[in-house]
């Protein structure tokens, strides 16, 4: 009997995703990480489905490379006030975040600066570049006169 396909991921799922990538502490793994995501989503997806989304790869890897420089050091006394805990946990979430969006970001540049040498290879001008795009038609619909 075949197994029953996954749902796409939508951009909703992808940043429960990267949310879930955010806040993990401790090891990683893929397995760990795709049972993580079924809980979060309900959905079981595979390492491949993950591996096909750039920015949840280079999340996933990002985050490997975080937890291993961080594996190594010994235990802190965590605060016994559960909001000091909380807002301590949430910090570390966001400071995750700000890591995951500072390298896709980065990607995002690289990318540019490859398009813009292409382009220019091409002979296409950065006016041609900065053209506006055509306004659509909104008057009237295709094939009806």
């Amino acid at each position: 009997m075949k197994k029953a396909r996954s749902p796409d991921l939508n951009q909703e799922r992808v940043q429960i995703i990267l949310d879930t990538l955010d806040g993990w502490t401790g090891k990683l793994s893929w397995d760990l990480f795709i049972a993580a995501v079924a809980q979060a989503t309900g959905i079981t997806y595979s390492r491949f489905t993950f591996a096909d989304y750039p920015q949840i790869a280079n999340a996933f890897s990002l985050k490997k490379e975080a937890l291993r420089g961080t594996l190594d050091k010994a235990p802190r006394s965590s605060p016994r006030d559960e909001r000091v805990k909380a807002a301590l946990e949430q910090a570390a979430r966001y400071r995750a975040k700000a890591e995951r969006l500072d390298s896709e970001n980065q990607l995002l540049l690289e990318q540019f600066v490859t398009w813009a040498v292409n382009a220019e290879r091409k002979g296409v001008t950065v006016t041609m570049l900065n053209a506006p795009l055509p306004k659509p038609e909104r008057d009237r619909s295709k094939g009806v006169d």
